[in-house]
């Protein structure tokens, strides 16, 4: 029976006879809105706790689901038994479980869904990582034995062989090596063993995600005075072991990374556990890289592990084997037992913000943490949210500030080149002159390039000059982007893809366009301008293969690229001393998103990958290429000029009520029937406008409207913006929002979006 009806059905049951029974309440990991209860059987009783996961039935069907609470209380109605319990020790601490039903309350989010956000799918799934058979010596005089008497024939000699080689090497092999390494099958092993001669046990095998790392003990570099002054500030507030939130702000290169470091040692010398959270997963190996060099017990959490490796790793910070998790933003409910320092760094990338339900927000979840378990929450960035900034404003988080970079580097200088009247060379018309020149001069000192620009692939649109036909996602409203290399075109948003064609589908003329530009194309521009040139591209397609990032990040420390190519993936927090110029193709990419966002975005994107540039003894410089360059969001990042920029963009924020003067839900309605997603859409909003806080003008609805992008994955979408002035009273509406529409459209709840595509 569904927890609410139960409660509600107990509340007016007559107590009469009924025994105490032992009630857990169960989260399921389905879409419900409550948890249900179940009893606890005796056999079960010292096992069943809050956090663990246990296996109940629901109708016909058996599910997990997580022991949110216990209760001992008269049972109204026959209600079923827990069936089985999961783990050997709860998934959830106490902290985390109370933060996971947090999440689901903020976001409006099932619980049971929300729990499981907090533990990998590979742990829940009980994955390990890959299983050998390991052969050992069971006793090595019986073995020597056993070769001294063995005979000559080809059969006892490879077993001869197996059985000196695992004596040589005095430690069990890995069953297939020792097959290698003697020139025979698995057959003599398996021989050797039924003798009792051998032991042939399956391993699990430690996986390493640090294996393609180099770190080298480091000494401490001295501190600046601005370095100083942050941690007078920050190393007290950790000490008193209370909840508090600053806001780092410090430039590019200002060294903030440092501070991280000082702040992790102080908090390992107090036996307490830290998480420092990164915006992309291709900065992982960088970071832990120099964690490792001065700090040991670190674990990485993120996508691009194995699951035996993902198992392996939050395990270790499970039982205190790792006190540091670094990651991306689900590391933020990495399950350390002590917690004692939550570090967001690059706190303004939008990467922060789950786009899945539950649809939350890694620094609002780190805040939320850091108050439920009295621990001190850095964010940091060289260009603060707008939404940091309202914290601040409002004495939720205290302003620090490193506003020069270290041994008195200078940022680096800005131009800005008009494309409108900028003849361009080369092929596809990419690159400026200005640029080309910078490029030639930096590769003749022997200096690397950095080249941005936030689009994937070889051309944008593929159109048809004859008849107008359009190559378009069959499952989304969105041109298909061409990639030259791979002969494919591919959808950014389903992931489908099919074979470029050569002609037009439609007309069967020879009459393709293939115009607009991406990465892809950048580097094949580039090759042709600079053939000498070690000209790598990498972005969010090439970094998702397994070690990637590793081998990025160690090519571009060795030299051996001299211009990368990227997107916005390479613009946060990689730290190249041999990046002396940054190139920005086209700035004006995302300013032409219909988003309020949009200006934000393109400021703090220009400034992080500039920031790239002269990070090492060598100034830097950066040329930005726009067709827009008198727009004030360029022109302030141009200037490294951050708070006219935050100036001008909180007031229009504030004359729209668009955060963080307001608070934002976003309500989306799908369906793969377009007349019902637009029935959904709108009986949602009429039912919204009767909501006494509409009707009262404190709270505004506007929409139904289609979405920017109004067919996804082969949904018809619409959606419906709610703006409050607060967050209390956005969290008062939440609940009287109805969670389901008419059968055949469901509806998403997105609280304080960061897309609204």
């Amino acid at each position: 029976m569904h927890g609410r009806q139960q409660n509600l059905f107990e509340a007016h049951a007559e107590p009469e006879k009924s025994e105490l029974l032992l009630l857990a309440s169960v989260a399921l990991e389905l879409p419900l809105a409550e948890p249900y209860s179940y009893t606890v059987p005796d056999a079960l009783l010292a096992r069943v706790v809050p956090g663990v996961r246990v296996r109940v039935s629901v109708g016909t069907r058996t599910v997990s689901g997580f022991v949110t609470a216990l209760e001992q209380r008269p049972a109204a109605g026959k209600l079923k038994p827990i069936l089985e319990v999961l783990d050997e020790h709860p998934a959830l601490t106490p902290a985390t479980l109370q933060l996971g039903l947090w999440v689901a309350k903020h976001y409006a989010a099932h619980p049971g869904e929300a729990l499981a956000a907090l533990v990998p799918a590979a742990v829940r799934h009980r994955r390990h990582g890959r299983e050998i058979l390991m052969a050992k010596v069971l006793d090595a005089a019986a073995a020597k034995a056993w070769i001294v008497n063995a005979g000559s024939t080809a059969a006892l000699a490879a077993r001869v062989r197996m059985l000196r080689l695992l004596l040589e090497q005095g430690t069990p092999m890995p069953l297939q090596e020792l097959a290698s390494r003697t020139h025979s099958g698995t057959g003599p092993a398996q021989t050797l063993a039924r003798l009792g001669l051998v032991s042939l046990q399956r391993t699990i095998v430690a996986q390493d995600p640090f294996a393609l790392l180099n770190p080298k003990p480091t000494t401490p570099p001295q501190l600046n005075a601005d370095q100083a002054n942050v941690l007078q500030e920050l190393l007290p507030a950790l000490d008193t072991r209370k909840h508090s939130a600053f806001l780092l702000h410090g430039v590019t290169g200002s060294g903030k990374t440092e501070v991280y470091l000082r702040l992790l040692e102080r908090v390992l010398q107090q036996g307490r556990d830290a998480i420092l959270l990164v915006p992309e997963i291709s900065l992982t190996p960088q970071t832990v890289e120099r964690l490792l060099s001065r700090l040991p017990t670190v674990a990485v959490l993120h996508s691009h592990l194995s699951d035996g490796e993902r198992t392996e790793q939050w395990e270790r910070l499970r039982s205190g084997a790792a006190r540091i998790a670094v990651g991306p933003r689900s590391a933020i409910f990495a399950p350390l037992p002590n917690l004692g320092l939550i570090i967001l760094d690059e706190e303004h990338e939008t990467s922060f913000k789950q786009q899945q339900a539950p649809r939350y927000h890694a620094r609002d979840v780190a805040l939320a943490r850091g108050r439920i378990e009295n621990c001190l929450v850095l964010c940091g960035s060289a260009t603060p949210s707008l939404e940091s900034e309202a914290l601040v404003h409002n004495s939720e988080m205290t302003r620090l500030s490193l506003p020069r970079r270290v041994m008195g580097r200078p940022l680096p200088q800005v131009g800005l080149v008009d494309m409108r009247s900028e003849r361009a060379v080369g092929p596809g018309g990419i690159f400026s002159r200005k640029l080309v020149v910078a490029i030639e001069e930096t590769l003749r000192n022997k200096e690397q390039v950095l080249l941005f620009l936030n689009r994937r692939g070889f051309s944008t649109t593929v159109v048809c000059r004859m008849c107008a036909w359009k190559a378009m996602c069959k499952d989304c409203a969105i041109h298909l982007t061409h990639y030259k290399g791979a002969a494919r075109l591919l959808c950014h948003y389903c992931g489908s893809e099919s074979p470029a064609p050569t002609e037009c589908p439609d007309c069967r003329q020879s009459t393709l366009r293939f115009s607009g530009f991406g990465t892809e194309k950048v580097a094949a521009a580039a090759e042709v301008l600079f053939p000498k040139a070690r000209i790598v591209r990498r972005d969010g397609d090439a970094l998702r293969s397994r070690g990637a990032p590793e081998k990025l990040f160690a090519d571009l420390k060795s030299g051996n690229i001299d211009i990368l190519i990227g997107t916005q993936v390479l613009a946060k927090g990689f730290d190249i001393p041999g990046i002396t110029l940054v190139g920005v193709i086209s700035a004006d990419t995302a300013l032409l998103v219909p988003d309020f966002r949009s200006a934000e975005r393109t400021f703090q994107l220009l400034c992080q990958v500039a920031g790239r540039a002269g990070r090492g003894d060598q100034p830097g410089r950066v040329i930005v290429q726009t067709s827009m360059p008198e727009h004030f969001a360029i022109t302030c990042a141009a200037q490294h000029d951050h708070a006219t920029f935050i100036k001008r963009e909180l007031a229009a924020r504030a004359e729209h009520g668009y955060p963080p003067s307001g608070r934002l839900l976003r309500l989306v309605v799908q369906a793969i029937d377009p007349q019902v997603a637009a029935q959904a859409a709108s009986a949602l909003g009429e039912s919204l406008r009767t909501l006494p806080a509409v009707v009262a003008e404190a709270v505004f609805v506007d929409g139904p409207a289609p979405c920017p992008l109004p067919i996804l994955q082969g949904e018809h979408r619409h959606h419906l913006l709610v703006r409050a002035p607060t967050d209390t009273l956005l969290s008062e509406l939440l609940p009287l929002i109805p969670r389901k529409a008419v059968r055949g459209a469901r509806i998403i709840f997105d609280r304080d979006p960061v897309a609204m595509l």
